[in-house]
């Protein structure tokens, strides 16, 4: 009895060893997996916390590892729920949004009452919105500020996070502001300053994102993300003329080890004061320094497009030329060498333009075309206004019986009402055009410029083309008075034959005439513009309105100018029938009137392509209609950000049907702009639809 009693309890003290080490087995597991997640987590928290340093990532995959086989080999363990979190956050971290959204359902399903449940509640969120379910995922994330006490702080701040890293600033700066308001004290605030001194910067509201840089404080923050927002208040100092500020926070982080990777960048903003204070030489030093010092480095590159920036100022544009050339060696790709190469492109042809105005008279430069052309630069690609304005003015003042005079003395009225937005100025530039050029197609453009404003056109004391075109177009168009249109219409017909208007007025009447009944009016004045205006957009219309049979012309009329926009110099505007000015938007299109069928576009495509981030995208498409409301082709302008989806729009467009009594007479078979919103998609085509 002894000798067995002995031995039951060696097997008793064996299998509670046994037990014990396995225990130790699978704790050390979980343990190891910790450990390695931890470590990661710390790294990538030093680096900022968006983006995953590379040596973390070996630490994520060993901790996968390890939690896996607490799951394989101990799934009656006390630490599955743990492992199954650790496995959602790896995932997670490593961008794996799937396979985490996977893992936290499997927690939430099957440990409810998790000590991780809250959690792993609030970074499913999380992985629904990286997962391309938006909606679902803002939808979560507002329950959880409304109902968990303890994560709607997280909540409520992940909810501007995700909208700022879409770019959806709008939102992203409504939820930070909502989200501070709720916590002034968290832990987050700085971070939500940072974001929303972000999104002020970025629509250029300086003083404004000044005051978000100033509330964060060193250790608020990942260094990384401070030193993003002393970069940025500096930026924003330089705008707003506080130049001592500014190098007040240089000199502290040229100080400061910790930013020792970004010494090169806080040197170039140096070299930005000290060219905003005026010290043009001290600022070509430092940055040359740099540049020499940083060469092959985006740091260097961006030396060298400042050195570009100064030069240009300076109007030695060879030189400006020859830095940014420089600029777009130093790096094989990236923001700067773009900004680099557009801007060495724009130089060159500017040099090439001096040179032809310099030597008009050996090379027979038409002066007032070039001159227009160079204005033009000016506006559109140097953002230089004042420049522009002087080469207009030159032209009106050495060429005011020019044929193109007119369309400077318009152009430098545009310039004042949109680029430097002084109305006043330009309100006397427009009537000085209409004083000055009444019988000119731009002095429409003038009549149109008083009628945006608010202006009466009856209060002009000049009664010209414009005045009277004008006033026919808005008693048809916005009042609908038939025969008040067509007394104006008809003036500009009989007291302005000469006017390149005359066509389109005579087109506008015959269509009033159509409306009203007045059939054999109408037909007599289809049939005069046949015989005046053979082989026009206008003569193939009117033969449609006659029932003759339409044959397009091989060789289509040039399309002509837009007036309300700066168009492009060096040809002779009267030889071009003139564009609607009033409707004109994108690309310098107008937009397609409603379609007929259907009267909502729908798009038909694969649903797995559909994601709620594309709702309230719209699709921009060129398409060309025919006299008989037929779309001939179409052209993709502007993307909903997926091919497929792009496709199914373009698919669309042509079968979209119009009514050809919407369309300008003159407009049939060239290019209008055409918006499709994205929606989910449809279930069948429309065109195949029995009531299309």
């Amino acid at each position: 009895m002894r000798g067995k009693s002995r031995y039951g309890k060696i097997v008793l003290l064996l299998s509670v060893l046994f037990l014990v080490a396995s225990g130790c087995v699978y704790y050390n597991t979980f343990f190891l997996a910790k450990k390695n997640y931890n470590r990661a987590e710390k790294l990538r928290k030093k680096a900022g916390g968006e983006t995953i340093p590379a040596a973390a990532k070996p630490m994520y995959d060993k901790a996968i590892e390890k939690a896996t086989k607490v799951l394989a080999y101990y799934p009656e363990s006390d630490y599955v729920d743990d492992a199954i979190f650790l496995l959602g956050m790896c995932y997670l971290r490593t961008g794996d949004y799937t396979k985490a959204l996977r893992k936290f359902n499997e927690l939430l399903n099957n440990f409810p009452e998790s000590e991780f449940a809250a959690e792993a509640r609030y970074w499913r969120s999380v992985c629904l919105y990286y997962g391309g379910k938006e909606d679902e995922a803002v939808d979560s994330l507002k329950t959880i500020a409304d109902e968990d006490r303890d994560r709607a702080e997280d909540a409520k701040f992940m909810l501007g996070e995700l909208a700022f890293q879409q770019e959806e600033y709008i939102e992203a700066k409504s939820a930070f502001l909502d989200f501070l308001e709720s916590f002034p004290e968290s832990k987050l605030a700085s971070k939500a300053h940072l974001r929303l001194g972000q999104i002020e910067w970025f629509f250029k509201e300086y003083e404004k994102a000044a005051k978000h840089f100033e509330k964060i404080e060193e250790g608020d923050i990942p260094y990384e993300d401070y030193y993003t927002s002393q970069s940025l208040l500096t930026q924003c100092y330089i705008k707003l003329g506080r130049l001592d500020d500014a190098q007040s926070i240089c000199d502290v982080l040229l100080k400061d080890q910790t930013y020792m990777s970004h010494w090169g960048d806080v040197e170039l903003l140096v070299g930005d004061i000290e060219y905003a204070r005026g010290n043009t030489e001290k600022a070509r030093e430092i940055w040359e320094k740099i540049a020499e010092k940083y060469q092959r480095k985006e740091t260097g590159a961006w030396a060298y497009f400042r050195l570009g920036e100064m030069y240009f100022d300076q109007g030695n544009y060879e030189m400006a030329k020859e830095m940014f050339d420089a600029a777009a060696s130093q790096v094989s790709s990236g923001e700067v060498r773009e900004l680099a190469l557009k801007r060495s492109a724009v130089v060159s042809r500017l040099l090439a333009l001096y040179s032809k105005i310099e030597n008009a008279d050996s090379l027979g430069t038409d002066i007032v075309s070039a001159e227009l052309t160079l204005a033009e630069m000016y506006i559109t690609e140097l953002d230089e206004p004042d420049s522009a304005i002087s080469a207009y003015n030159y032209i009106l003042q050495n060429f005011p019986d020019d044929s193109l005079a007119p369309k400077a003395a318009y152009s430098i009225g545009w310039v004042y009402a949109n680029a430097k937005r002084d109305y006043r100025k330009a309100d006397s530039l427009f009537a000085e055009l209409l004083r000055k050029y009444p019988e000119s197609d731009y002095a429409v453009g003038g009549g149109d410029y008083f009628k945006s404003r608010g202006g009466s056109l009856d209060s002009l004391a000049v009664r010209n083309v414009a005045y009277y075109f004008v006033k026919a177009e808005e008693f048809w168009l916005t009042y609908n008075w038939l025969d008040s249109a067509l007394t104006y219409y008809s003036i500009v017909i009989d007291s302005f034959p000469e006017s390149r208007w005359v066509p389109k007025a005579m087109a506008a009447k015959a269509e009033i005439l159509s409306r009203l009944g007045r059939i054999d009016e109408a037909k007599e004045e289809y049939t005069l513009i046949t015989q005046n205006y053979a082989g026009t957009s206008y003569d193939s219309l009117a033969r449609i309105r006659l029932g003759e049979a339409y044959t397009p012309s091989t060789k289509p009329e040039p399309e002509p100018e837009e007036t309300t926009t700066v168009a492009s110099a060096g040809k002779d505007e009267s030889k071009n029938a003139p564009k609607d000015t009033t409707h004109y938007t994108y690309d310098n299109l107008p937009n397609a009137p409603r379609p007929k069928k259907p009267r909502v576009i729908t798009l038909f495509y694969p649903e797995q392509e559909w994601s709620s981030r594309y709702q309230g995208r719209v699709i921009r498409l060129k398409i060309k209609i025919d006299p008989f409301g037929k779309v001939v082709d179409q052209e993709l302008i502007m993307s909903s950000g997926n091919v497929v989806i792009d496709q199914a729009a373009l698919e669309a467009a042509k079968h979209i049907e119009f009514d050809p009594m919407d369309i300008d007479i003159r407009l049939f078979n060239t290019w209008f702009l055409l918006k499709i919103p994205v929606n989910k998609p449809a279930r069948e085509p429309f065109w195949e639809r029995p009531d299309f």
